[in-house]
């Protein structure tokens, strides 16, 4: 899904087809999520701590900074992006998780629900600021919010028949939210700033939907690939962008659909293929 979301950053479509908005929309809510859930997830079974957390979550923001001046062509911390957000998340994640669970419910409700009234406050405020908080590309609020509801989904996941749980009760509510939220996004889209309320609510109901769908069958083949893929995040993270840039981008700037999915095919294979290579060389 990633790979859909940035292609089009260089690639204009003739046709833009419905499947690739939605998964332009909510590549970008799961990643954060499944980077909250594993916090929990490393810190039940690998026993990491704080300190771990602010290391990986510095190199994140190295990376970014990278990547935003030398990929993007920017300067640091000119888009806020996606790693910024998830390396100053993870600490702040790991901490959270300690909180009891009313107390880290009422939080992701609150940041969620703060959203366009710190929009409407911020306004006037200094540029950076209000890029860093509200604005820009992944801003601190609502963004910051997946994390933390990450952080809460994993305590549901893996607690004893939390399978029996998430098939009774997540993808029912899931689809009641995502309707809810759609329709929502689909009221206000043109009095709040993105992202707006409706589809944090609905990028919400997707997430609830999905979990139970894969815990019916974990063991399909089908999800090898992502597994290959998830062992070596960062390294696919930045690999898929240095193949976008550095050899999309010079090579087409506007494309009909079928060639946007043949370049999209060969990206994913040949990342599954560096993926599988990456398990051969670590052992796994």
């Amino acid at each position: 899904m990633m790979i859909c979301g940035n292609l089009p950053t260089v690639l204009s479509i003739e046709y833009y087809p419905f499947w690739l908005v939605i998964c332009n929309a909510w590549a970008a809510p799961l990643f954060i999520v499944i980077s909250g859930m594993m916090v929990v997830f490393t810190t039940q079974t690998k026993g990491h701590r704080l300190k771990y957390f602010l290391a990986r979550g510095t190199l994140l923001i190295i990376v970014g900074l990278l990547i935003e001046v030398f990929m993007l062509g920017g300067y640091p911390f000119m888009f806020f992006q996606i790693l910024y957000l998830i390396g100053a998340s993870l600490p702040i994640a790991y901490l959270f998780a300690y909180l009891n669970t009313l107390s880290r419910w009422f939080t992701v409700t609150i940041f969620f629900l703060s959203h366009p009234l710190l929009q409407e406050i911020l306004k006037h405020a200094n540029h950076i600021i209000h890029r860093f908080i509200v604005d820009g590309w992944f801003p601190i609020f609502p963004w910051l919010g997946f994390s933390l509801l990450g952080v809460n989904l994993a305590y549901l996941r893996w607690k004893p028949n939390s399978h029996k749980v998430m098939w009774k009760n997540f993808a029912f509510s899931g689809i009641g939210i995502l309707a809810f939220g759609s329709f929502i996004w689909w009221l206000t889209s043109h009095y709040y700033g993105w992202p707006s309320v409706g589809y944090v609510i609905s990028a919400i109901g997707v997430i609830l939907v999905l979990f139970p769908i894969v815990d019916y069958k974990p063991s399909l083949i089908l999800y090898k690939p992502l597994q290959a893929l998830g062992e070596s995040s960062l390294f696919m993270y930045i690999l898929h962008l240095s193949l976008i840039y550095y050899i999309v981008a010079p090579t087409w700037s506007e494309v009909n659909l079928e060639t946007f999915l043949l370049i999209y095919i060969a990206i994913s294979s040949f990342m599954v293929l560096v993926a599988h290579g990456l398990r051969v060389l670590k052992g796994v």
